[in-house]
């Protein structure tokens, strides 16, 4: 499109803006008109010392004059004058994101590397990069949950809490996931979310209370999914003065991964499970999984984008600085 015929105003009433203008420019001109007909009546030698205030009020002429320019350039400016387009999006599609991360001790084993929990930060470090129009929110928890972060969609403030998600910042040891998984819901009931979803890192034992959040999740419309925090063979759990923990009777604790129960507890939450991996497949199955589930593709997002006019009229506000500058000179005015 020719630049002539694609120039326009956004908002194309301010112009109107411009009548007081003409109207006080008019005062003006009357003005300067009258005091004109006293050089047919008064010789010229005599008319400056006649007219001595009449002569400032011509001097300030030049000053109405770029009073006058100002004006124009500030209704022109406001009125928006437009000749390119720009692809915006046409909404955005807010999700909201619960990650609930297992605290309790055996996330220390080292049956994955470096050791479960610590995997398990990368991995939301992973997931909160991958930004996107998502609110993310990090609730921990052992005996008991804890929100680390409410729904937000500032990945720095995440991140930088991360490397402070340790085995002994709980207070109490324990593994009550259907608590956190309610913790989790309520976050996302309090935004009354309708396509959130619930990220669940764990590798602990499915009770009866967390397979009965999981269906209330579901029912809702959101969902959950599970990451298996460990692997299925587990490893020992170490213990905090050395060696490993140990039973009643001596043996050595072996924390082992119920991918089974894990796996149901998802289906029941309306997700999917996956075992921790050492690459990015498991969160990327998860998510797509997700995003698929709420109804975005990427077809839909390349159509959710409507062309918008740039306004211009910011950069013709430049004009106006000597002007500002100027009126606070001393006796400009």
């Amino acid at each position: 499109m020719d630049l002539l015929e694609a120039f326009h105003f956004i908002r194309p009433l301010w112009l109107l803006a411009l009548l007081p203008m003409a109207w006080l420019w008019w005062r003006l001109y009357r003005g300067s008109a009258q005091s004109n007909q006293w050089q047919h009546a008064v010789d010229p030698e005599l008319l400056d010392h006649l007219l001595d205030g009449e002569q400032g009020s011509r001097d300030n002429r030049y000053l109405y004059l770029v009073l006058a320019l100002a004006w124009l350039v500030a209704v022109v400016a406001l009125a928006g004058p437009s000749w390119e387009r720009r692809d915006v999006p046409t909404y955005r599609n807010v999700t909201e994101r619960v990650l609930v991360i297992d605290l309790s001790r055996s996330m220390n084993v080292q049956d994955v590397k470096p050791y479960r929990l610590g995997r398990v930060r990368q991995k939301v470090e992973d997931i909160v990069n991958k930004g996107g129009d998502v609110e993310n929110a990090v609730v921990v928890y052992a005996a008991t949950p804890f929100v680390v972060s409410p729904l937000t969609n500032d990945a720095a403030t995440i991140l930088s809490m991360l490397p402070a998600l340790k085995i002994d910042i709980m207070p109490a040891q324990g593994s009550r996931t259907g608590l956190a998984l309610k913790e989790a819901y309520d976050l996302l009931q309090s935004v009354k979310s309708k396509h959130g979803s619930i990220l669940l890192f764990t590798d602990s034992a499915v009770d009866a209370d967390a397979m009965s959040m999981a269906k209330e999740i579901s029912a809702q419309g959101l969902s959950l999914s599970v990451i298996g925090a460990g692997s299925p063979e587990g490893a020992p759990i170490p213990h905090p003065k050395g060696g490993f923990i140990k039973d009643r009777d001596s043996n050595i604790v072996v924390a082992k991964v119920d991918e089974n129960a894990l796996r149901d507890l998802a289906r029941a939450g309306g997700g999917e499970y996956r075992r921790i991996s050492s690459d990015e497949s498991d969160i990327d199955y998860l998510l797509d999984r997700v995003r698929r589930a709420d109804g975005f593709t990427d077809k839909d997002d390349s159509q959710q984008l409507t062309d918008q006019w740039l306004d211009r009229g910011p950069w013709l506000m430049l004009l106006l600085l000597p002007v500002a500058a100027m009126a606070f000179r001393r006796g400009w005015l």
